[in-house]
C-alpha cells in the first residue's frame, strides 16, 4: 500500500509540470505556423494566465480574496515603462527589478491589510488599488497621467511577434513551475490547511499572519512579473492596469477554470481571451454576450471547468469566494 500511494503521489506531483512542458512545446511549434495576430493572442493568454495563477495563490489556495493584485501587476508594467522614460535604463535591468518592486510593495501593503479579515480585507485591497490608480492618473509629470507611457521600451529582437512569444513563453513556464513547487511544498500545504480551518491551525501554534504575509508577497512578485511581460506585448503602461476592475479579471478566469486547481486559471484565461476577442470582432453587444456566457459557466460549473466531473462535493467557484469573504461561524 505504501509503494502504491507513493507512486500515486509522484504521478500527481509530476502531472502538472509535465502538462506545462508539453503545452509549451506545442505553443512553440504553433508559433511557426500561426500568423502574427494569433501569436499576440497567445501572448495575451500567457500573461493573463500567469497573472491569474499568481492571484490564485491567494484566492484559491490561501482563501484570501484580494481586489488589489492589479497594484502589483500595474507596478510591474510601470517599473519598465518609467525606468525607460526617466532613467533610460536597459530593459533587462528593469525587467528583473519589476518582481522585486512588486514583492517589496506587497510586503508593505500586506503588513497593513492582513490585520483585517474577510470583507474588510477585500475592501482594503480594493482601496489600495484605487489609491494607486488615482496616483498614476493624476501625477502627469511623472506617469503621463491618463495618457500612459508608450514607446519602444523593449529590445528590437522582442518586437518580432514570434520572438516575443518565445520570451513570454519561457518566462511564464519558469514562473509557473516555481509557483507549482510553492503550492506543493510544506508552505503551500499549510496555506491550504489555513484556508480550510484557520482556527485549528492557530490552535496548533501556526502563525497565520506570517504565512498569509509570505503568500501575499509571493503573489505580488509574480503579479509584477506578469505586468512586466504585459509591456513586452503592448509596449505601454497606463493607469487602468492599476484599477480594481483589473484585479477582478484574474479572479474571474480562476473561477471559470477552477479555483482549487493549479491549471484552472490557465484554462480560464484561454477561454476568456478567446471569447473576448471573438465577440469584440463580431458583435457590438460583446459585453452583454460575454457576461451572459461567463454567467452560464459559473452557474453550471460551480467548481470551474476542470471540476465539472467532481460533482458537488467540493466547494469551488462562487461558493469558495463567498466562503472566503464571509466570517467563519464560531462553534461553542
Amino acid at each position: 500500500m505504501t509503494a502504491a500511494s507513493d507512486l500515486i503521489h509522484h504521478c500527481k506531483f509530476w502531472a502538472v509540470p509535465l502538462i506545462l512542458v508539453i503545452g509549451s512545446i506545442v505553443i512553440f511549434g504553433l508559433s511557426f505556423m500561426f500568423p502574427p495576430e494569433w501569436l499576440f493572442f497567445l501572448q495575451n493568454v500567457l500573461v493573463l494566465g500567469l497573472f491569474a495563477v499568481s492571484t490564485n495563490l491567494l484566492v484559491g489556495y490561501g482563501g484570501l480574496v484580494s481586489f488589489g493584485q492589479a497594484v502589483f501587476y500595474g507596478l510591474g508594467a510601470y517599473v519598465v515603462a518609467l525606468g525607460w522614460l526617466h532613467l533610460h535604463w536597459p530593459f533587462w535591468v528593469l525587467f528583473i527589478l519589476s518582481p522585486i518592486v512588486g514583492a517589496l510593495s506587497a510586503l508593505v501593503i500586506g503588513a497593513l491589510v492582513l490585520r483585517t479579515k474577510t470583507w474588510y480585507f477585500a475592501l482594503l485591497t480594493l482601496a489600495f488599488s484605487q489609491l494607486f490608480f488615482t496616483i498614476a492618473n493624476q501625477w502627469y509629470g511623472f506617469t503621463r497621467g491618463a495618457n500612459g507611457v508608450f514607446g519602444s521600451m523593449i529590445p528590437m529582437g522582442l518586437l518580432d511577434p514570434q520572438v516575443g512569444l518565445w520570451f513570454v513563453l519561457i518566462i511564464c513556464l519558469v514562473a509557473l513551475l516555481l509557483l507549482w513547487m510553492i503550492t506543493v511544498s510544506p508552505f503551500g500545504l499549510t496555506l491550504q490547511a489555513l484556508r480550510e480551518n484557520s482556527k485549528r491551525l492557530e490552535a496548533l501554534g501556526v502563525n497565520l499572519y506570517r504565512y498569509q504575509l509570505y503568500a501575499f508577497v509571493l503573489s505580488g512578485a509574480f503579479c509584477a512579473l506578469a505586468g512586466a511581460l504585459f509591456v513586452v506585448r503592448s509596449q505601454s503602461a497606463y493607469p487602468e492596469l492599476l484599477e480594481w476592475t483589473q484585479s477582478g479579471e484574474p479572479i474571474l478566469v480562476s473561477v471559470i477554470g477552477g479555483l482549487h486547481y493549479f491549471l484552472g486559471p490557465l484554462v480560464g484565461a484561454l477561454i476568456f481571451v478567446f471569447t473576448h476577442d471573438y465577440l469584440v470582432a463580431h458583435s457590438n453587444a460583446w459585453e452583454l454576450i460575454l457576461g451572459l456566457t461567463l454567467l452560464l459557466i459559473v452557474l453550471f460549473a460551480p467548481n470551474g471547468l476542470l471540476g465539472v466531473g467532481q460533482g458537488a462535493g467540493r466547494a469551488g467557484g462562487v461558493r469558495a469566494l463567498l466562503s472566503s469573504l464571509l466570517p467563519k461561524k464560531r462553534h461553542s
